[in-house]
């Protein structure tokens, strides 16, 4: 697999034997006594396995165990193992049912459902079970030495999985695939927010997040009804077998563009929730993103999900001069990208900018960019559909959008702004709504005001806003958490996620 460290156990015209390897492992270890040297000759000490495993002609698929996949493969092993030699060693983990497989520290204790329940894994050492009729073989190990305190010291650990003939690379990336999806199955109304870690090249799981109601997203109707139906027939399975047949790429890209605070960033996320489909957000300005990193990050996003480019408009201008001088990334880098060239089938794209006019061309031509959605500021019809939301069953919604209107005048006002005045007069009638509406202007005026006598920025009301409803949306990360992060993973542990033993 690109971007990883491939071991190799190479077949000779005489195969050693299992003796042989364990022979050369103890050798190794004895000369270099080092994990990755050791690993540099097998995945795995063979002296844990069965004497009768060939393990030169097999494949082996390691599974770290930051991985999502780690625990739910270790449950799947423990409820289907084959021979009662196997049910020797487990792990129990008693704690609340989990709603699915990311939540960990939440608090659902109001929910029937999350009992206390006791969760069983397969403990370390071989375990041979069976999936799609397949005989396969899980090892759960430790690796390393010991990494802590006195008082707490802990080892790194994986799973290789086995499956006794080479070329099987297939099979074994099927069976977590089917168990990962077996697990996604049961988080219907959360989606899961990953964020493109740009020094260790993998896509780190920064958030999970209930889906927000593609309902509860208030646009006009006509743009609204415009975005469904195309996303509609998009993932339909004759639209898919139409563009398999004429050899397309089976991709769609959107353009979000407009004035900020309107919902772009909601909507994205009711796209995710409406469509089962997580959420992958790439930061291209970033100072080390460059082609071959934006296009692994690209090619790593798994099927059927929807990847992010925000403010797009802040890599090149029209004339395809970089905005960012640090930044490595090429136009003709984030123009291939984009293309999908090489990537799963199935991606959705949505960039986003509050200045399409500033965007080249070649950003967003037909087939690169196949949808362009617009969000301006609040029309009367959105102010309605809001008051009718925030006040269900009320008829006033026409006399509060008269009542703003008026109250406005010449202002401008984002839906972030809207959405913020309805939150202030939640304890208040529908009533007292429509007659305090003065108080969205004053705040309004304020906020103006206050952006005019900051001498430190040249922001506008509405990019207050937009900082507010969009940049801080609650599953982001800012940069200094996103380093630390960055900086917990450890670079040398980054194991092989593929070893295919080769003839």
């Amino acid at each position: 697999m690109k971007d990883s460290t491939t071991f190799e156990v190479r077949e000779t015209l005489s195969a050693p034997s299992v003796s042989n390897i364990r022979s050369a492992f103890d050798m190794v270890t004895a000369s270099l006594p080092t994990e990755r040297v050791v690993y540099e000759v097998l995945p795995f000490d063979p002296s844990t396995m069965s004497p009768n495993l060939d393990a030169v002609n097999s494949t082996y698929l390691v599974v770290p165990s930051r991985d999502k996949s780690y625990q739910l493969i270790l449950e799947y092993v423990a409820d289907h193992l084959q021979t009662k030699q196997d049910h020797r060693s487990f792990e129990v983990d008693a704690g609340k049912k989990k709603l699915n497989f990311w939540d960990e520290d939440e608090d659902h204790t109001d929910d029937p459902d999350n009992k206390k329940t006791s969760t069983l894994r397969a403990g370390y050492g071989a375990h041979h079970f069976k999936w799609n009729d397949h005989q396969l073989i899980c090892l759960r190990q430790q690796i390393g030495q010991p990494v802590g305190t006195d008082r707490e010291a802990v080892r790194m650990e994986n799973v290789v999985l086995l499956y006794p003939k080479v070329h099987a690379e297939n099979i074994l990336h099927g069976f977590v695939d089917a168990v990962v999806a077996a697990a996604e199955a049961t988080r219907k109304g959360f989606i899961s927010i990953f964020q493109w870690n740009v020094d260790c090249e993998y896509w780190r799981d920064a958030q999970k997040a209930r889906a927000r109601p593609i309902e509860s997203v208030i646009l006009p109707r006509a743009t609204k009804a415009k975005l469904i139906d195309d996303l509609d027939d998009f993932v339909s399975d004759d639209t898919k077998a139409f563009y398999a047949h004429h050899g397309i790429p089976y991709k769609r890209s959107y353009l979000f563009y407009g004035v900020p605070g309107t919902g772009k960033t909601s909507l994205i996320q009711a796209m995710g929730g409406q469509y089962e489909r997580n959420l992958y957000f790439l930061q291209p300005t970033h100072p080390k993103m460059t082609d071959d990193s934006l296009r692994a990050a690209i090619e790593k996003v798994p099927r059927k999900s929807i990847i992010v480019l925000e403010d797009i408009d802040a890599l090149f201008d029209k004339d395809r001069r970089k905005k960012v001088e640090q930044s490595p990334l090429t136009f003709s880098g984030l123009l291939n990208a984009l293309d999908g060239v090489g990537s799963p089938d199935g991606h959705i794209f949505v960039l986003t900018t509050n200045f399409r006019d500033q965007l080249d061309d070649a950003l967003i031509r037909n087939g690169r960019v196949d949808v362009h959605v617009a969000f301006e500021h609040t029309t009367d019809e959105q102010m309605e559909a809001m008051f009718v939301s925030f006040y269900p069953g009320e008829k006033d919604g026409k006399a509060f959008a008269t009542a703003l209107t008026a109250a406005l005048g010449s202002r401008k006002m984002s839906m972030a702004a809207l959405q913020d005045y309805f939150v202030t007069q939640r304890r208040k009638s529908a009533a007292e709504a429509i007659a305090n509406v003065g108080e969205v202007v004053r705040e309004l005026d304020e906020r103006q005001k206050d952006a005019e006598g900051d001498d430190s920025s040249s922001y506008q009301l509405e990019d207050t806003e937009e900082e507010w409803a969009e940049s801080y949306a609650p599953w982001m990360r800012n940069s200094l958490e996103l380093a630390k992060a960055e900086e917990d993973y450890d670079n040398d542990t980054k194991e092989s996620e593929t070893m295919l033993t080769e003839d």
